[in-house]
């Protein structure tokens, strides 16, 4: 084959195969964004009114976990007190004392933490779920190709364009809007 005719083909190859692909049609360039999700779960009115409420459940069991925290270092000090001073008999009741009463702070303890985390996520999963429904939304209104959720810890830069988190609570509080609180019944 001569110089002339592989040089013809492949032009021919060339240009054939620029035509099939200048009659692609443009794809337009990925549009993304970011959400912060943890801050968005703690700013939607709905999210803060049952954080406090969460809070509100919570403070009764830290209140009685201080209360036996203190009984069960009341008990320490007054075994390190009564060293020597006391019976053998004395110090072993007291010992005794305190080893129930450390089982008792720990089982409840580990029952308020199973508690508080079972109605922590029963909290995140239903305003979870709303908002999910906002950003999937909010996404396919204004052709997103994907939204990544943000964790400031792991990236280096976000283009503030990019961030739509403050733009997903409007949503939520505007498609979620807390109830309010119907007014105190007057006494009679």
């Amino acid at each position: 084959m001569s110089f002339t005719r592989l040089f013809g083909t492949v032009l021919a190859g060339l240009l054939l195969g620029g035509a099939a692909w200048a009659q692609q049609p443009e794809v337009a360039p990925a549009k993304i964004a970011f959400v912060y999700v943890q801050k968005a779960l703690a700013s939607t009115d709905e999210g803060k009114a049952r954080l406090k409420d969460l809070d509100e459940w919570a403070r009764p069991r830290q209140d009685e976990l201080a209360k036996l925290d203190k009984e069960v270092n009341d008990l320490k000090g007054e075994i390190i007190s009564k060293q020597g001073v006391a019976s053998d008999d004395a110090i072993a009741e007291l010992n005794r004392k305190l080893v129930a009463k450390q089982r008792e702070f720990e089982d409840r303890q580990r029952g308020a933490k199973r508690d508080f985390e079972a109605k922590q996520q029963a909290v995140l999963k239903d305003i979870g779920g709303k908002l999910q429904d906002v950003i999937n939304k909010y996404a396919e209104a204004n052709h997103f190709t994907a939204v990544f959720i943000f964790n400031p810890d792991q990236l280096a830069y976000l283009a503030p364009a990019a961030d739509i988190t403050d733009t997903v609570i409007k949503l939520y509080n505007e498609r979620y809007p807390l109830a309010a609180k119907a007014p105190a019944a007057p006494g009679k």
